[in-house]
């Protein structure tokens, strides 16, 4: 049973009692990310997750470490464009003490300047992998190139310079402004104590009366693009996208259909077509990266470099075929069934229901029952298919993002 327990200054507590486990997942998502910042202050978010595990007035980054990992748990984090989001798998016995942990960690963090100095370095090594990885390049100059001046294409670890430059009080009045009660959710699945873990976070949080700091974002306008960055690597990575939808939209499960159809696997139509059929890639997928504000959908594919028009022609085509024929009977079916049968796959994990639980309250300020859901996805039609292809599958909205081997082309069709 999911239980909900909102206290007077805002903050959530989102329990899921399984008793017949001997473990709970402990989460905490702050509905701050990327897209709540500037270019000046670029990566904050991410950097300020990184810190909440160096230290606070009661536990050093040793000690915080110790208590989750001695036992077996698991400690972890990740930065997103619209929440942060803190978690950790522990043994039933170890819940309280992970949930006053987590409690220290977002209250009493030091922040402290040796820390911060040696964080930063680990920061800027990591913005260098992201920069020797293609795969994750061709998705960053995508996002910059089809929102632009828009907060939702900044990424997540932010850039070299703002990182390089980021000043302690800019990351302690980013914490003040956005770590407060109104964007915090617990969110607990496993077998854990339910009184006990309120009474904890009650003791932390009761005396905080901040007021909920929103930020609303404005929505992006999408704009066809042709971006082309030069690397010294052996294969083409290519991303064609289009207009997407809003994480909130009832169109989220036709998409998902559709997403699951056309790429989604190793029976999808552009897998069978491009790869099986013609040989011309190792990996084809792909992907709907959906926000509150708007969204993105497209493939993605690595190549060699001779192969790239014919990729996209190929990838166009089957925009087409979709948005004049929609799916065929049993893509339908196969689609709502894959999806259905990933969601009850995934209630078999505690971090899974964790964080669909926290997910789902904050994008939709409810928490849908796997039965609810199942009946969304059923009622998915060919005329819902049609509508949404209508929609997205315009040439005004194509997009072509290519990191690749330098001297590679620059010129490439998209209508």
């Amino acid at each position: 049973m999911i239980e909900i327990t909102e206290f007077e200054n805002g903050l959530k507590v989102i329990t899921e009692l399984i008793p017949d486990v001997r473990s709970a997942t402990i989460s905490v998502m702050v509905t701050v990310g990327s897209a709540s910042e500037t270019k000046e202050n670029n990566g904050v978010s991410h950097f300020v997750e990184h810190l909440m595990f160096k230290g606070t007035k009661a536990r050093t980054a040793q000690v915080i470490a110790q208590s989750i990992e001695d036992y077996g748990g698991s400690l972890n984090a990740f930065t997103e464009k619209e929440i942060t989001y803190y978690y950790a798998k522990v043994l039933t016995e170890q819940a309280n003490l992970t949930v006053d942990i987590f409690c220290d960690m977002l209250l009493n963090s030091l922040f402290d300047i040796n820390e911060l100095e040696l964080e930063r370095q680990v920061i800027l090594e990591e913005i260098k992998m992201y920069e020797d990885t293609p795969d994750e390049v061709v998705y960053d100059a995508l996002f910059k190139s089809i929102w632009g001046d828009n907060p939702m294409a900044l990424p997540v670890t932010g850039s070299f310079p703002s990182v390089r430059d980021m000043t302690r009080d800019t990351i302690l009045d980013f914490v003040k402004t956005h770590y407060v009660p109104g964007n915090i959710r617990f969110s607990l699945s496993g077998n854990f104590d339910k009184n006990k873990i309120i009474e904890i976070i009650d003791k932390h949080f009761c005396s905080l009366k901040v007021p909920k700091n929103e930020v609303k974002i404005p929505e992006p306008q999408i704009k066809s693009s042709i971006t082309v960055n030069e690397k010294d690597i052996e294969q083409a990575h290519v991303c064609i996208a289009t207009n997407g939808i809003s994480i909130v939209s009832n169109d989220r499960y036709p998409l998902a259909v559709m997403d699951i159809a056309l790429a989604g696997g190793i029976s999808s139509r552009l897998f069978q077509e491009i790869r099986e059929k013609r040989g011309l890639v190792y990996s084809i997928s792909s992907y709907k990266a959906l926000y509150r504000p708007s969204g993105i959908f497209g493939v993605y594919a690595g190549t060699s470099v001779q192969n790239i028009s014919e990729l996209i022609r190929l990838v166009l085509e089957e925009f087409s075929k979709i948005k004049e024929n929609g799916l065929t009977d049993d893509e339908l079916i196969r689609g709502k069934k894959q999806l259905k049968g990933s969601l009850l796959l995934g209630l078999e994990s505690t971090y899974y229901r964790a964080y669909r639980n926290v997910h789902s309250d904050v994008y939709f300020n409810k928490i849908f029952s796997i039965d609810e859901v199942c009946e969304l996805i059923d009622l998915v039609s060919m005329n819902d298919i049609l509508r949404i292809a209508a929609d997205i599958f315009d040439p005004k909205y194509y997009s072509l993002s290519i990191v690749g081997p330098k001297g590679i082309p620059v010129n490439y069709k998209l209508n």
